[in-house]
């Protein structure tokens, strides 16, 4: 195997270790915010074994994130992270942080909004701006420096 396909199996195994372990205490977790009806309904489809990631990289610019409704969407950082803010919150999407993989579990449909995180090693601040509809994508996605 090569170097980058040893890092793909890793990141794999991270990803589904995250789907596995998400509901236990050390997650931090948003609760989604339900003002609005919640038309998709409360169950969210689990995110699938993928052998293949988005990949993004971050520099100075947020990252655009479209989610599909009802799908589980996992996000790997490039460190730990946490909410910046501990008030931010998406509209129907609960958000799941584990080290450094986020867990976004849509609901209904939102526009874009703003959410923001701190890396724990670098103090650097990533935003990611984040929607959900019918049309979002489900495959993970991997964020880079």
């Amino acid at each position: 195997m090569s170097v980058s396909r040893n890092t793909s199996v890793i990141v794999l195994t991270t990803l589904v270790s995250f789907s596995a372990c998400i509901s236990t205490s050390h997650a931090q977790q948003t609760k989604p915010d339900h003002s609005e009806s919640n038309a998709a309904g409360d169950d969210v489809v689990p995110m699938a074994e993928w052998l293949e990631f988005r990949k993004a990289r971050y520099v100075t610019r947020p990252i655009l994130l479209h989610l599909l409704n009802g799908h589980e969407r996992a996000v790997l950082m490039p460190e730990p992270i946490r909410l910046l803010d501990e008030e931010q919150s998406l509209p129907g999407c609960a958000v799941a942080i584990d080290h450094d993989v986020i867990g976004f579990f849509p609901t209904r449909t939102f526009p874009r909004k703003p959410i923001k995180f701190l890396g724990l090693d670098s103090g650097t601040v990533y935003e990611l701006r984040v929607r959900a509809s019918p049309d979002g994508m489900q495959q993970p996605l991997q964020i880079t420096r």
